[in-house]
């Protein structure tokens, strides 16, 4: 039977009012939920760098196609970082009804006529998380002669939000957070936490990551890249993917948001974030502190375990990470006389895109609410055992009402943030 839990508003009443994404599974939120409807791995042989002197020759990368469409649609950067970012801010910005001209259109193509312009004199901070910055510009200075970039800006991290300004004017604080493969939860937490102190109307939360040389030779010398595809909580699960990519929520007080006549496309009911310290890159085999983030989710959002209808994981397909991630789960949420929880990891389908990981999976999140579809783990074959207590969602997914989604992320340093999203429309929506 459900435990009775008493009802508290949404975390100072924010929601979502808009989405907006660039991943390997092309340019747009829509092909990147296309593509995780359809259960499609996006991951592929790398292109861009030799992969010769690695055990894998696979990553996520954007699509040539929507290279060369984003070529003309955000201005010129030395970052593909930069211009991915920038990109789904527009896109967001103007999905939610902020921008009058310029972004992605609502038929999902792009125009950039007349620049950007906000709505109401909004103040507007950007809250962005990543995990490599500008540092892959490098890649393209280093040559068999040796190494002959020009300048030295492409080592400011910072530069990675130099084009947001220019789709989506920004008069608020401009905050670049670093805090390794959950930072783009922390993001979400940091707009949201601006916008409780009443520091700016709207907050740009997004994340961006662009495919380095340097993050496969360091996850070669962790010997944790599958040779084909990533499979979480899969039985032969032999490592991650590597991705590149960008996404972006828009979030407001719904206060801010009923005012301007915009419409919230989901709520941000909590969000928690906790750190074991435990080691430099193995999770604590005891995932504590994922226990300790997800409760505070849930006594923040007045929710019961067994209310949670999709876990998001962050499962990266590593032998310990995963059951690490499940064991964790089953603890706060699973139990004698509870139903188990359903959990799927969308990085078999769109590999590892660290710093954009965890927005892209809340974009994710507020489009399985809007079509009741729970996403599938796509490369799943065989169920580890140790995951027995999860209800792991098969590989095509499967249509169900999803009202409320937790999405967790973690990383190396043992940081780890979790989100816990509420469709538009429900009891905590003000």
């Amino acid at each position: 039977m459900a435990t009775a839990v008493e009802r508290t508003p949404g975390r100072a009443g924010i929601v979502v009012t808009g989405v907006g994404a660039v991943s390997p599974a092309g340019l747009g939120h829509r092909a990147l939920w296309d593509a995780v409807r359809g259960g499609r791995v996006t991951t592929g042989a790398v292109t861009r760098f030799d992969t010769s002197r690695h055990p894998s020759h696979r990553a996520g990368e954007i699509p040539r196609s929507a290279l060369s469409r984003l070529d003309s649609l955000v201005p010129p950067h030395r970052s593909l970082a930069a211009r991915c970012l920038a990109a789904a801010a527009a896109e967001a910005a103007h999905g939610a009804g902020l921008t009058r001209t310029g972004g992605f259109t609502r038929t999902g193509g792009l125009t950039r006529e007349g620049g950007a312009s906000t709505e109401g004199g909004a103040r507007t901070g950007v809250f962005a998380g990543t995990v490599m910055g500008t540092r892959p510009v490098l890649d393209h200075g280093i040559t068999s002669a040796g190494l002959t970039a020009e300048g030295t800006d492409w080592a400011e991290p910072a530069r990675l939000l130099d084009l947001v300004p220019e789709v989506v004017p920004v008069d608020g604080p401009v905050v670049l957070l670093a805090s390794g493969c959950s930072v783009g939860g922390d993001a979400v937490a940091c707009g949201a936490a601006a916008i409780s102190e009443g520091e700016v109307d709207v907050a740009i939360c997004g994340g961006a990551e662009e495919l380095s040389q340097e993050v496969f030779a360091m996850f070669t010398t962790l010997r944790a890249l599958a040779p084909d595809v990533a499979r979480p909580f899969d039985d032969d699960r032999l490592g991650m993917q590597p991705a590149e990519g960008a996404a972006v929520v828009i979030l407001e007080s719904a206060e801010h948001c009923a005012a301007r006549g915009g419409l919230p496309l989901a709520v941000l009911l909590a969000h928690g974030a906790a750190a074991d310290a435990y080691h430099l890159t193995r999770p604590r085999p005891t995932g504590d502190a994922l226990v300790e983030a997800i409760g505070t989710c849930l006594r923040d959002a007045g929710r019961a375990p067994e209310e949670i209808d999709w876990v998001c994981a962050h499962g990266t397909g590593t032998r310990a990470s995963d059951g690490v991630e499940a064991r964790a789960i089953v603890s706060a949420l699973g139990g004698p006389g509870r139903r188990r929880p359903a959990v799927s990891s969308l990085k078999g389908m769109l590999g590892h895109t660290q710093g954009a990981a965890g927005v892209l999976e809340a974009v994710v999140a507020v489009l399985a609410m809007a079509a009741g579809h729970l996403p599938g783990n796509a490369t799943l074959r065989r169920p580890d055992p140790a995951c027995a207590g999860l209800d792991l969602v098969p590989p095509r997914g499967r249509e169900a009402p999803v009202a409320t989604v937790l999405s967790l992320a973690f990383g190396l340093g043992g940081g780890v943030s979790a989100l816990l999203l509420g469709a538009a429309g429900g009891d905590d929506e003000a």
